[in-house]
């Protein structure tokens, strides 16, 4: 009986043992960046958290990740991921139930995250980001009085809406065709237009006027900045635009690629304030 009791005692050491091996927490911090291909972040987009809760998630999200078999074969991650001397790339978003991630360095495997991790790193990363459609509509009011007359010199509609083929090395940049869309999304796809060229030409300062204010504010001491080129772009989907509590917000999902490289799925997300004389702004490209 009481070696019986001795087993027991130790089989009950042992599976605590495992159970705060497992659950441990052996880092201070995560950070995250969003990402505009494998190799390039966005400028600015980078995030540290500090709080135990926040690494717990992010540690135990990858801890318990499911390898999913065969050789990945997938779009540039929206983020990038460190855990002390680990890095990943994650893919999340509210239009996926459940998300994936991979291990930098063995990017051919994928594995997948559990439902409930991947709604606790959505919702963590949409709070971070202000994607959620819960920004306060009392932006400033330089942002709401702000026009887009700058739309109007570049006349837009007169762009070519398919990408030449590169001269000397240069990609010339492709647009989308706004005199086919309607008058409320025309402005949408005129603002992705305008993104377009500043991307192409490198305008840093004119492309974060496209923004909205809490987007340009998260995005300001980028430092140097590198712009690439929308080689072609077709919009997947149409055009949602939804009334929210305190704002309008549209998404728009296209498929676009980027110096002259594969498509890849890109989700434009567009506030606009319910004030007189409010215009849309950008307020995230995923």
């Amino acid at each position: 009986m009481r070696r019986r009791l001795i087993l027991i005692s130790c089989l009950l050491i042992a599976v605590a043992a495992i159970s705060m091996f497992l659950l441990r927490v052996s880092v201070d911090k995560v950070t995250v960046q969003r990402m505009i291909t494998f190799q390039e972040a966005e400028p600015n987009s980078q995030v540290v958290w500090k709080d135990r809760e926040t690494i717990r998630a992010f540690e135990y999200a990858f801890r318990f990740g499911k390898k999913q078999p065969g050789m990945a074969d997938v779009a540039f991650p929206p983020y990038a991921v460190t855990l002390g001397n680990r890095q990943y790339f994650l893919w999340v978003s509210d239009d996926y139930e459940v998300g994936t991630f991979m291990k930098q360095g063995d990017t051919g495997t994928l594995y997948k995250l559990q439902k409930s991790s991947s709604a606790k790193l959505q919702s963590i990363l949409a709070q971070a980001y202000s994607v959620s459609g819960n920004a306060s509509a009392a932006e400033s009011e330089a942002e709401r009085s702000m026009d887009l007359s700058i739309l109007e010199d570049m006349e837009l509609q007169d762009l070519p809406y398919e990408s030449p083929s590169p001269t000397g090395g240069a990609y010339a940049p492709a647009y989308l065709d706004s005199v086919s869309y309607a008058d409320d999304e025309r402005p949408i796809i005129e603002l992705i237009n305008l993104r377009i060229g500043f991307m192409h030409d490198s305008n840093w300062d004119e492309l974060m006027k496209l923004y909205t204010e809490s987007a340009r504010e998260a995005r300001q001491g980028a430092g140097s900045f590198n712009g690439f080129t929308v080689t072609s772009i077709r919009i997947e989907g149409g055009i949602s635009i939804k009334e929210q509590k305190s704002l309008f917000e549209a998404t728009v999902h296209t498929m676009q690629s980027r110096d002259g490289g594969d498509p890849s799925s890109t989700f434009y997300v567009f506030h606009r304030g319910k004030e007189q004389g409010a215009v849309w702004r950008i307020a995230d490209v995923d």
